[in-house]
């Protein structure tokens, strides 16, 4: 007799809410780290090609525009004083780089006075002994740590505006639940229309929708974190992906099959 007859059907395994909030938690933590590496990685390629003059300048205005949106909304459903937040945030993020010198060695390192002082110094040394080896190395030597103490830095910068953005979304988070149950209600009864009007049914929008709808609570939000340019206000953020949550919820719920 053929196994193929005896086997029985494998159940798809089912994901609790403890593995979900588990999946949801990591999932926001890679999408922050990867906008904190993805940001820094923009903010280098800038401080050479489109934002040269402006250095760390520029990272730190980023920072400076989220603060200044905030401080817009000052009240929360969720957090009743979000700068006090914010700015507690930034503190926590800036601690480490005070803590170790990191600030401290940047602004040496980038000190126009000590700079002259560095290359007088080095035209000395080749004067007297021209230039050998050591010279040469010392000379990397300073370029080399004038380049890891900007990255260094950079890496603050894009962690506090990733921050920043993470505490906007919080902030933000009771309309992305009243749009998801707007959608889902709107689903709800544009499913019962179709259930007993005795409309189509296409698994092909349903498993399309709901692609969409996880794209629009993952991979716009991660591309609103490692957006490198100002002039975005937030609420526009806000708002257009609320949009997009709810449309695509709603399509999502709309489109289940008629008989569960």
């Amino acid at each position: 007799m053929s196994t193929n007859s005896t086997s029985r059907p494998v159940k798809p395994t089912t994901r609790g809410p403890i593995l979900m909030t588990f999946e949801m938690v990591m999932g926001l933590l890679m999408v922050s780290v990867s906008a904190c590496v993805l940001g820094l990685f923009i903010e280098l390629a800038g401080i050479h090609t489109i934002w040269k003059d402006q250095g760390t300048g520029h990272a730190r205005s980023i920072v400076e525009q989220d603060l200044s949106y905030i401080e817009a909304a000052p009240k929360s459903l969720i957090i009743p004083n979000t700068v006090a937040f914010s700015n507690k945030m930034l503190g926590y993020i800036s601690w480490p780089y005070e803590k170790f010198g990191i600030l401290q060695w940047y602004a040496n390192s980038h000190d126009p006075a000590m700079q002259r002082q560095q290359a007088l110094r080095r035209a000395q040394e080749i004067k007297a002994n021209g230039n050998s080896l050591s010279s040469r190395l010392k000379t990397i030597g300073a370029d080399a740590s004038q380049f890891i103490s900007t990255v260094l830095v950079l890496s603050m910068y894009v962690a506090m505006d990733v921050a920043l953005r993470l505490s906007i979304a919080l902030y933000a988070l009771p309309a992305f639940v009243l749009a998801c149950l707007v959608g889902a209600v709107d689903g709800l009864v544009r499913r019962d229309l179709r259930r007993w009007s005795g409309g189509r049914e296409s698994s092909f929008v349903y498993h399309h929708a709901k692609r969409y709808t996880a794209w629009a609570l993952t991979g716009g939000f991660g591309l609103y974190l490692t957006w490198p340019f100002g002039g975005f206000n937030p609420a526009y953020m806000v708002l257009i992906f609320t949009a997009l949550v709810a449309a695509t919820l709603s399509t999502t719920v709309a489109s289940l099959k008629k008989y569960m």
